[in-house]
């Protein structure tokens, strides 16, 4: 069925809120913690925390350093550093994304992003370059369920007006997302550009749930024209 929509992950497909130089504004060095360290306590509850369960990102930090002795204004700094941090992460996204999205609006393909976020992710998110780029915006903060859950996938289509066949889904493949998305019926397409260096053994198990694979993020465009793949939408 030929494609008519493609719809982004944010966070390490759109965006990476770990680059090297956003460490000395992260939480996890506030705490004195290595980031591998911090994300085993951030993975905790999570899904709780990205279905809207915790409304304000100062008591996310707290419930997610919940058992730790650690004093309340060290908590409040971190907290900054974690939405100082995300709030680089999406305005310091790369002018070829931002050009990646004009391009493929300007072809006719409705674009949406859906993302797994929680009360921090979503609070810069006005405003921010990507925020005026999309059709429809479904943050799991939100939408009270999380990807790889096909409901997720299923709102976001049903908001562009399109059965999910018709859409292409792009993303790094955290959350087992790939999978939900292709269990859908949507074509799944597996960028690895930024998860290449921070998470590389990952990358063979994602590929599992992958109809295809690009190195960059620009390179689906390739895969999204193909003509046995899109229609002339223009």
């Amino acid at each position: 069925m030929p494609k008519q929509a493609v719809l982004f992950d944010l966070f390490f497909t759109l965006i990476n809120p770990m680059k090297e130089e956003y460490s000395r504004v992260s939480e996890y060095s506030v705490l004195g913690m290595e980031r591998r360290e911090f994300e085993a306590y951030n993975g905790i509850d999570y899904p709780f925390r990205a279905s809207g369960g915790i409304q304000d990102p100062y008591d996310m930090v707290r419930h997610i350093l919940r058992g730790l002795d650690i004093d309340d204004s060290l908590i409040r700094r971190a907290t900054d550093a974690r939405l100082e941090r995300i709030r680089r992460g999406l305005y310091g996204v790369e002018k070829k994304n931002l050009g990646l999205l004009r391009d493929l609006r300007e072809q006719g393909f409705k674009i949406a992003l859906v993302s797994n976020a929680d009360a921090a992710d979503v609070y810069h998110w006005k405003g921010s370059p990507l925020d005026a780029l999309f059709d429809t915006v479904v943050f799991s903060y939100h939408a009270g369920v999380l990807k790889p859950d096909p409901r997720i996938f299923r709102l976001a289509a049903d908001r562009l007006g399109l059965p999910p066949e018709q859409c292409f889904f792009v993303g790094d493949g955290g959350h087992e997302e790939l999978g939900g998305a292709r269990a859908l019926g949507m074509t799944t397409i597996l960028t690895t550009e930024y998860i290449s260096g921070l998470w590389p053994e990952r990358i063979p198990g994602l590929r599992n749930d992958a109809d295809y694979e690009v190195a960059r993020l620009e390179d689906i465009r390739d895969i999204v024209n193909q003509p046995s793949l899109s229609h002339n939408l223009v």
